[in-house]
């Protein structure tokens, strides 16, 4: 697209650029119950161009699309209109990023070792294993099998391109239970294709719709030791912790936590470690650049509990004066602890499996949420419950969380699989 690149740089009102590429090359599978629907192949770019526009110490900014089908004289069109807003969003001067050595890592996982073709196949046959359970049943399956080739390019040189690889997948397990049919939106999305695991993710899916059809409303126990057990809700619990250092909530003055600082102290719960890495096995967010083109290099940023350092957007990190802003990262890890599923079983504990959305806010000491389906154990077995939301602290729960020794991997999290919080509000 060379005609983007020569507008850019011939507009005396441009003070800086920057283009995000994605070129997508794409297998895609549908299934209608166990009948496949659909098979196709797709590729598309996408440009995402963004433009910075400077007004005596002010730098503004406006991002927009351009696709390939646009001629010359859409493009500069385009482009004027967007020098206009950027001129009336003004904010603090900052530089964009310069080029720094990078050299594209393999990509993560194993979505490339054979053709899309064969590895669709693979992964619809793997998923299709668990859908055998009486009057349960995946409505509607569709997998996207994508290899993204991504660039960053700007107007200080940066010049750079890596490759990724993902399988992104959404299900819909449904159960009938009595003539009344329940069903639960099911995305599930990986980089290292593990057929055994995949089936096994299927059939917890079709439990879950079984278990929420026939749960039961859960007794009134007040507090009780409570159990996130549910991936993006645990991903989302350490993410907004490690979230307060970055280095927009220091500049803005938003932050709670300071460098230095024992989160943990006095409390009697696993050491919380907490690092930024750029590239997971498994994790469809590993990337070893950010938007910005700056490389990723792993940062420490909760050690044992005690904040260590801050992390962010160039941006950002230009106003605190970091020398080497961190970048966005791309994927969070979280150390595992010292938990099991036999020590969990010595008392009674409510274990929190699909939430309708789980909310975490610091700055008000509040965790919790609906509860779509958990399990309560009343010290002899699990019994499926339903109906009923849960109210925690959350800095008591940070100080006295259990982590589990078992770990598992979400789109941009690696770390303990599920929480142990010994006292949590039910209602």
């Amino acid at each position: 697209m060379e005609a983007l690149y020569n507008a850019l740089r011939k507009n005396p009102n441009i003070a800086a650029w920057k283009v995000n590429v994605n070129h997508r090359e794409t297998c895609e599978l549908f299934y209608v119950q166990k009948k496949v629907e659909t098979v196709r192949a797709t590729e598309t770019v996408d440009y995402t161009v963004t433009i910075y526009v400077d007004k005596g110490e002010a730098r503004g900014q406006s991002t927009f699309a351009v696709y390939p089908y646009m001629g010359e004289k859409e493009i500069e069109r385009l482009i004027e209109e967007n020098v206009f807003a950027a001129s009336f969003a003004l904010n603090k001067f900052y530089e964009i990023p310069e080029p720094e050595p990078f050299e594209a890592p393999k990509p993560s996982g194993n979505l490339a070792d054979k053709p899309f073709a064969e590895t669709i196949k693979e992964i619809g046959e793997a998923i299709m294993k668990a859908n055998v359970v009486p009057n349960a049943s995946l409505s509607a399956t569709e997998i996207f099998l994508n290899k993204n080739q991504k660039e960053v390019h700007n107007s200080k040189g940066v010049d750079v391109s890596f490759v990724t690889y993902e399988c992104k997948i959404e299900t819909i397990p449904n159960y009938v239970h009595e003539k009344e049919e329940v069903e639960i939106y099911q995305p599930i999305s990986f980089s290292l294709f593990n057929p055994e695991e995949l089936t096994a993710k299927i059939a917890e899916a079709i439990s879950v719709v079984k278990d929420r059809a026939e749960a039961i409303k859960m007794p009134d126990v007040g507090s009780i030791p409570v159990i996130i057990d549910d991936e993006e809700s645990v991903a989302q619990f350490f993410y907004t912790i490690a979230d307060d250092l970055n280095y927009q909530a220091a500049y803005t003055h938003s932050n709670l936590f300071e460098i230095g600082q024992n989160l943990q102290e006095g409390g009697d719960g696993d050491p919380l470690t907490i690092e930024f890495k750029s590239i997971v096995d498994g994790a469809i967010n590993s990337s070893p650049i950010d938007g910005d083109g700056v490389v990723l290099k792993p940062v420490t940023v909760i050690d044992a509990g005690v904040t260590k350092s801050r992390f962010g957007s160039y941006r950002f990190g230009y106003y605190l004066g970091e020398k080497h802003p961190t970048g966005q990262p791309a994927v969070l890890t979280a150390a595992p602890g010292t938990l099991d599923e036999k020590e969990i079983a010595k008392a009674p504990y409510l274990r929190c499996v699909r939430f309708s959305g789980i909310q975490t806010d610091l700055e008000n000491n509040f965790f919790g949420g609906e509860v779509r389906l958990g399990y309560y154990f009343d010290g002899k077995k699990e019994i499926p419950v339903t109906g009923f939301s849960i109210q925690g602290d959350y800095k008591a729960a940070i100080k006295s969380m259990r982590l589990s020794k078992k770990k598992s991997t979400y789109d941009f999290y690696q770390g303990p699989k599920f929480i142990y919080i010994p006292d949590v509000k039910v209602h």
